[in-house]
């Protein structure tokens, strides 16, 4: 069967297959990260599987007002407010009273033309009203539009010349492009969520660059820059801190998808997290998948973990772990392999043999495992602690029945 981890790093979303780890005597010595100066995978191995889509640094845009004239008449004449239902109810007891008059006239006389005119009046009045209503709002857009349109002009050429300052300030980061920043950036006043992802992006982009010419070990110098480009972008502290964990982030992941992360690389990634001053609390998806993936090592046919359970097992049958978790309903499950099947007890048990379990995919973000099975008309959808060494212990457990597929 094959695994695929997907994570979401600051660049874009990133998936790979995860291989059998390797054993830490056979990972390289190289501080060579597998991260490019741009934040793209630069994998060491050939066999790895990855892809990867890759996000672009957002430009910046001015927020388009809406104008009330553009709504549709009907749906102003009857807006859902206390106005648009008396305005409704107006209509058709008018409707109702030309009906009535209507018929008055044909069968007694003329008599009937006053709940005719009356009526008629009930059901004109309130188009009456809402049309002047339209015509005073296209007054008052008028009049406003200009100043609205300079305004609009004003912006646009705001916008552009911070887009064009922060482009500057990736192509050669220095004061002077970074005094550029701030200046360009006091002037705007449209709200932050309109520039947010520029800003952020911007920073992550300068971080990757700084990582490529200054190397990890410069974590700290690395920090410093980033923190002055924050700060003249006047990123909020959420985004700030935020671009240097997805900085660090990608970096070790781009390790443990290309199955690198070894003792020197290992060093390597604490000293350049302690020069950006994120604590592994800090990061807790990316310490427990560093955890999970360590204690893959040297795991294999070979050397099989063993669990213990409660449950009942067949002759010439052993568990290989055990975990708990929540279903996609929501309801705790236990989650069991052995070396041929895969249980899921909830409310009632569902049982997999290993034989027929085609794919697994874990997201790390999540922490879900999908498990695909030929047997299954959906994936199983499970919520777990270490989601990615259970997944691998479910691998290695259909590999250690060999026999033909043929055979219950």
């Amino acid at each position: 069967m094959s695994i695929y981890v997907q994570k979401t790093l600051g660049t874009g979303p990133f998936r790979f297959a995860a291989i059998r780890r390797r054993e830490l005597a056979s990972i390289d010595d190289s501080p060579d990260l597998s991260t490019g100066p741009s934040g793209e995978f630069n994998r060491h191995r050939n066999e790895i599987f990855f892809s990867a889509d890759r996000y672009e640094i957002e430009k910046p845009m001015a927020r388009v007002g809406h104008s009330a004239s553009a709504t549709p008449f009907r749906a102003m004449l009857f807006d859902g407010t206390t106005q648009g239902w008396v305005f409704l109810g107006m209509m058709l007891f008018g409707a109702l009273l030309v009906l009535i008059g209507l018929t008055v006239v044909l069968g007694k006389g003329p008599q009937g033309w006053v709940e005719v005119i009356f009526g008629l009046l009930l059901i004109v009045t309130p188009v009456l009203l809402t049309a002047n209503k339209r015509r005073l709002i296209r007054e008052q857009e008028s009049r406003s539009r200009e100043e609205h349109e300079e305004r609009e002009t004003r912006n646009r050429a705001l916008i552009g010349a911070y887009g064009e300052a922060l482009e500057q300030l990736l192509a050669n980061p220095n004061d002077e492009t970074l005094d550029r920043v701030r200046i360009e950036r006091e002037k705007l006043d449209i709200p932050y969520a309109l520039w947010r992802n520029t800003g952020r992006g911007t920073v992550l982009q300068l971080g990757f660059d700084a990582l490529s010419r200054l190397g990890p070990g410069s974590g700290k110098e690395i920090r410093t820059l980033m923190d002055r480009a924050s700060d003249v972008a006047a990123l909020i502290d959420e985004d700030a801190i935020g671009a240097k964990r997805d900085l660090l982030s990608t970096v070790v992941w781009h390790l443990l998808a290309d199955d690198r992360l070894g003792r020197v690389q290992k060093q390597i990634v604490a000293e350049m997290q302690s020069g950006l001053g994120i604590a592994p609390e800090d990061v807790p998806l990316d310490t427990s998948s560093i955890e999970q993936f360590d204690r893959l090592r040297g795991v294999d046919h070979r050397r099989v973990p063993r669990a213990s359970v409660s449950m009942q097992l067949n002759p010439s049958e052993y568990a290989v772990h055990a975990a708990n978790g929540t279903n996609d309903s929501g309801a705790t499950a236990q989650i069991f392999i052995t070396n041929k099947r895969f249980l899921v007890d909830t409310d009632k048990r569902l049982e997999i043999p290993l034989r027929t379990i085609d794919q697994i995919d874990v997201d790390a973000d999540r922490e879900v495992m999908s498990v695909y099975a030929s047997n299954s008309k959906k994936p199983i959808v499970l919520k777990m602690q270490q989601p990615m060494y259970t997944a691998s212990l479910l691998d290695l457990a259909a590999s250690l029945d060999e026999r033909p597929r043929g055979f219950a």
